[in-house]
């Protein structure tokens, strides 16, 4: 369930000057500082959008919490959130008049498209990509943790009817873990292995199950997400931490499962989980690990296990956007709570600690 906290009583700078709007800046870790700034002019080939509402990504969590996500460090302040959808409320030259006033999701990744990379349909692996709220590229691209932003007009889906705000905000992780499927090769009556309990982990389990999965599994050590996984449509929830975990997991499977994503970012879990595969599996690494990791190779090699990274997604935002409008896939249920803008330090936190919470968003 969606819960609100704050009071729309909360003043809208950009209601008190028309040039202005409210935002806030990622200056390191632990600090966010609100502030106002200039509304962005779009420009050729831009839209201007008003934002309606950005989901707080691990991602997100990771620049709060340590000040950098892996190699991409910061180097001046920035906005973050790349999980946002919103309203059009201006157009920069050259854009279509009809999308004037439209309700629109963003994909956040503008590759370059002219690499080699980008020509093979891998433009997530683009080097030279922009992401909106990362510090990946520089200059850096402000995210949706702001009343406003610009993005090309072609980044810009037009949502079903269907769709309401916190779906469409909900179209980028979506994208992840659907790309993370089509890393695997597909899980049509297979046994699943999710690792993580998080919002990428629930919407894999949500995405295995409607892709065809005969057993889907989670594991995660927070009784919260172990119950939410059960309500989302998993099978089983295990908590990795017992010490019946792996001779449960290992009958459950009939003697391994078939595919295994990990989406906790934890080593231990990597670990572990290779252990539960059988003979000619596969593994999907979906979360980014805090550093790396040794792997016993001479395991994976004499057991033909599949290695495979998911970094992002390519080529399949619009059908999460799709398969949202449809029905088939549910992922509002992932939303725990949504927070004002004004709020954002105590909803980060919230996110940080995790307390019964799968997905915290943000109503500009």
């Amino acid at each position: 369930m969606t819960r609100q906290v704050g009071s729309d009583a909360t003043t809208n700078a950009a209601d008190r000057h028309d040039d202005q709007m409210s935002a806030f800046l990622l200056r390191g870790a632990r600090v966010l500082d609100p502030v106002q700034m200039a509304i962005p002019a779009p420009m050729e080939g831009q839209v201007l959008i008003r934002v309606r509402r950005a989901g707080i990504c691990g991602s997100d969590i990771h620049y709060f919490t340590h000040g950098r996500v892996g190699r991409f460090v910061p180097k001046r302040p920035f906005v973050l959130g790349h999980e946002f959808a919103g309203e059009v409320a201006a157009l920069g030259a050259g854009v279509s008049p009809s999308l004037l006033g439209q309700r629109v999701a963003v994909d956040p990744s503008i590759p370059c498209s002219a690499c080699p990379t980008c020509k093979s349909g891998r433009y997530n692996l683009c080097a030279d990509m922009r992401f909106f709220g990362s510090a990946s590229c520089d200059p850096h691209l402000d995210g949706g943790f702001a009343q406003h932003v610009v993005a090309p007009e072609a980044n810009c889906y037009v949502l079903d009817d269907r769709v309401g705000w916190g779906e469409a905000a909900l179209v980028e992780p979506l994208s992840v873990a659907l790309h993370a499927l089509n890393r695997s090769g597909g899980v049509v009556g297979k046994s699943v292995l999710i690792t993580g309990g998080g919002a990428i982990g629930q919407l894999l389990a949500i995405s295995a199950r409607a892709f065809g999965a005969a057993l889907v599994v989670v594991s995660d050590p927070a009784a919260f997400a172990r119950k939410e996984a059960l309500a989302l449509g998993a099978d089983v929830a295990l908590d990795p931490t017992q010490a019946d975990f792996e001779p449960d997991a290992t009958t459950l499977s009939n003697g391994g499962f078939d595919v295994m994503f990990e989406a906790a970012g934890s080593a231990p879990a990597l670990v572990q989980g290779l252990r539960l595969l059988r003979r000619g599996a596969t593994l999907v690494q979906v979360g980014t690990l805090p550093a790396d990791v040794t792997l016993p190779f001479n395991d994976i090699m004499a057991r033909e296990l599949s290695v495979f990274g998911s970094f992002r997604f390519a080529n399949v935002f619009g059908t999460a956007l799709h398969l949202m409008a449809s029905g088939r896939i549910a992922a509002q249920k992932v939303i725990s709570a949504v927070y004002l803008l004004s709020d954002l330090p105590a909803a980060m936190d919230r996110a940080v600690k995790k307390i019964d919470v799968i997905k915290v968003q943000i109503e500009p």
